[in-house]
């Protein structure tokens, strides 16, 4: 089927920089060090010191002195390198790493300069009469080439032993064009995506079949973008226990910050030893993006995607592709209006839930607050709807402050529509005067990390005066959790108040989710 390996399905393989200034000694214990993080084969990135002489010498000494397999690479400028050997001197260069003593199991030769140079083909062609594997690699840091498959196909037909394409994810969906390169590919192939929306191409690559996955010695040492440490790739992102079994979870948003979930759901998969991963899904704003993205998820994994959080700016849109597509919705994320969760069946049907609406209640009554008390929400998006329709159900007499006072009012009146403001219920716009309350739930984005509002106060974003509003001593849930402590959860302390953080709203909401997606499995593990 497939003749050459790099010595194991999907090993990884950590880059390590040779540079003039290192004594290679020190480039010696760098390399030990990948080794033990769980490295199975080392990456020799020698773009700065290759065809001069300090460098053939430091190359034969690593060579010599280091026991793992090993990928022997010369990057170019064009493909993301430092390397400016022009193709006549990279041929002569290749010809010189022939004739070491040890020479590497490996060598990295890339398309465009075998296409270009008769040397280059010859000198690599030497180099597989000795013995070396020819690795032909390509690299796209500008996006997806228009012709990525044709191109796959044409590098499989040159005379080499593999092939490497990777490219600058623009969505998830790339990731699975690298699934299906590598399904269809007649050589061993490495196919990742570069970018945030990549990762799941680097944790999915055993999965999928592919030759190697690429991991960061520390978040240092990247030698490409979205490129995850080793220790990230075989703890967090659970590499080693994932097989064409593993079912697919994760966090879909824009922008997607440093979730809890990346870490807490996995460790909850490997404590219930269910075989799933959770990922971040990045996803662009807009019903279009998102509705082309989960179809993918849904149709393209063969029944493995399982379902996923929905965050900022999707939870509204979310519902929307459930109904669209004849899911169901539960009568929480009815009253919302909004959800943050969607889970696959086995059957393929959908079900949206909404596990914000106990993720805010939990830690408000954990703290003993009012909750069917006087209470002011701060936001108009998926969080409130969610706050609103919890606080309802308790009775509360709930105030809506928003930025923008049309999405404000629009939440009232979907709210006053659906009758949640029957009996003693009742939801208004909120009056700056409106106070004293005897609980807040900061719902907006604003102080988040990875937005434009990060160190910003909500309070004042909306309208309203900081003291004012806490110096009634009112309980304090904020449900954004990077960073935990938000302006708004250091005012509250030192206002006095009782406070609830982002990570507390998390863990509650969290915890349905997984009942959500795996109760059955987690029962009977």
């Amino acid at each position: 089927m497939r003749p050459v390996t790099l010595g194991s399905v999907a090993c990884v393989v950590v880059p390590v920089g040779v540079f003039e200034r290192d004594a290679p000694e020190r480039v010696l214990r760098r390399a030990a060090e990948a080794i033990r993080a769980g490295a199975a084969w080392i990456e020799w990135r020698v773009d700065e010191v290759a065809g001069t002489a300090p460098g053939h010498t430091a190359i034969e000494a690593l060579l010599a002195a280091h026991p793992a397999p090993c990928i022997v690479t010369a990057r170019s400028v064009d493909e993301g390198g430092t390397c400016r050997l022009g193709d006549g001197a990279f041929a002569q260069w290749l010809r010189q790493i022939g004739g070491l003593a040890s020479p590497p199991r490996w060598i990295d030769v890339e398309c465009a300069r075998m296409n270009r140079s008769a040397e280059v083909r010859e000198a690599a062609a030497h180099l597989r009469g000795l013995g070396v594997k020819v690795l032909c690699s390509f690299h796209d840091f500008a996006g997806r080439p228009v012709d990525l498959t044709a191109r796959a196909a044409a590098m499989q037909q040159m005379p080499v032993d593999a092939v490497k394409l990777v490219w600058m994810a623009r969505s998830i969906r790339d990731c699975l064009e690298c699934r299906d390169l590598l399904a269809s590919s007649a050589l061993p192939m490495i196919a990742l995506c570069m970018g945030q929306a990549g990762l799941l191409s680097r944790v999915m690559a055993g999965a999928w079949g592919a030759l190697a996955t690429f991991a960061a010695a520390d978040s240092s040492a990247a030698t490409a973008p979205g490129q995850t440490t080793v220790e990230a790739l075989l703890g967090q992102w659970r590499f080693g226990s994932i097989d064409a079994n593993t079912a697919l979870t994760g966090l879909v948003g824009d922008p997607i910050g440093n979730s809890p979930g990346f870490v807490l759901h996995n460790r909850a998969y490997d404590a219930g030893d269910i075989n799933a991963v959770y990922l971040p899904l990045p996803v662009a704003a807009g019903w279009e993006p998102l509705k082309a993205s989960l179809a993918t998820l849904i149709e393209d994994l063969d029944g493995r995607f399982r379902g996923a959080s929905i965050t900022i700016p999707h939870k509204l849109d979310a519902l929307r592709f459930v109904r669209e597509r004849g899911g169901e919705v539960s009568a929480i994320a009815e009253a919302c209006g909004a959800v943050n969760t969607i889970s696959v069946e086995h059957d393929g049907s959908l079900r949206a839930d909404n596990t914000d609406v106990c993720g805010i209640l939990e830690p408000l009554e954990a703290m003993g607050a009012r909750t069917s008390g006087r209470a002011a929400v701060l936001g108009a998006g998926g969080v409130a709807r969610a706050a609103v329709a919890a606080l309802c159900a308790r009775g509360a007499d709930v105030h809506v402050f928003n930025r923008s006072r049309d999405r404000a009012e629009a939440l009232v009146s979907a709210f006053t529509r659906s009758g949640a403001t029957s009996q003693r219920r009742s939801i208004q716009l909120g009056d700056r005067d409106g106070g004293p309350f005897d609980l807040v739930v900061q719902a907006t984005s604003v102080g988040m990390a990875s937005s434009e509002t990060a160190g910003l106060q909500a309070i004042e974003a909306v309208g309203l005066d900081v003291e004012a509003l806490l110096e009634p001593k009112p309980a304090v849930l904020e449900t954004i959790y990077d960073p935990v402590e938000t302006p708004l959860v250091l005012a509250g302390r030192e206002a006095g108040c009782q406070v609830a953080t982002g990570v507390d709203m998390w863990l509650s909401q969290a915890a349905a989710q997984q009942e959500i997606w795996f109760g059955e499995e987690a029962a009977n593990d």
